[in-house]
């Protein structure tokens, strides 16, 4: 089974237990924390359950972005070798894309509606949300530019720099953000979920950290036998390899 296979595996266990240590109910709905702001501290029951719903959403939704589909995009990138991979890294990167708007809309209603915007945790998201408007127009200006000049260009770095920053800064957030929820009692995730959530982040940014470090390596074997950056080899109609990507 592939490594980045068996990762998903782990995470999709890990999600499903934070989804769990939120429980059925907010013991804090109505004292604990400061919810003087709070509109769903008043005691329906059909508020918070919608409000229970929509922390649980966000969480797993920017979890499964950050913690598991762009670092496997991310992965695959650096590890595999084979003609259009770079397809298979934009699906990956696309569909956490995706996911991320998804939480990213959810947790500002949230925010506002708890008036928590000033806190860090939203910050940071609303500031990966900008970034990640320009990752996907840099992926692309890389791809077309590495096939015309065979090497990295401004592009490029830009992409691959801030995707690397963005994964990490997104892993954190994702722990602020449990730890926001602590601090206000609203749905509050259990001592256990939280350090799960970082055993597994870690674990995954670790794995990922040693593709781009091993990646890099390659990379720079590759240039100094004169060989154009790998993976993955772009070829011509008629087989003959034309360049490989960086």
């Amino acid at each position: 089974m592939p490594n980045f296979t068996k990762l998903a595996l782990v995470l999709a266990g890990a999600t499903t237990a934070l989804a769990q240590g939120y429980g059925d109910n907010n013991p804090y709905s109505n004292n604990g924390g400061d919810n003087s702001n709070n509109p769903y501290t008043n005691g329906n029951n059909s508020s918070l359950s919608k409000f229970h719903l929509m922390v649980t959403a966000h969480a797993l939704l920017a979890t499964l972005a950050f913690s598991l589909l762009f670092p496997i995009g991310g992965i695959v990138i650096r590890l595999s070798s084979f003609p259009g991979l770079w397809w298979i890294h934009g699906v990956f990167q696309t569909l956490a894309y995706i996911l991320y708007i998804a939480a990213f809309a959810i947790g500002v209603y949230m925010a506002q509606s708890i008036d928590k915007m000033g806190e860090t945790h939203a910050w940071l998201g609303i500031a990966l949300f900008v970034v990640l408007l320009f990752q996907p127009v840099l992926g692309v200006l890389h791809h077309v530019m590495f096939k015309k000049y065979s090497r990295r260009t401004v592009w490029s770095y830009g992409h691959i720099w801030l995707g690397r920053a963005a994964i990490t800064v997104g892993m954190v957030n994702a722990g602020l953000g449990l730890r926001l929820s602590q601090e206000t009692r609203l749905f509050a995730p259990s001592q256990g979920t939280v350090v799960a959530y970082w055993v597994v982040a870690v674990i995954i940014w670790l794995v990922y950290m040693a593709s781009v470090v091993y990646g890099e390596m390659k990379r720079g074997r590759s240039s100094a036998k004169g060989v154009v950056d790998a993976p993955p080899r772009y070829r011509q109609a008629d087989g003959e390899e034309l360049r490989q990507y960086a």
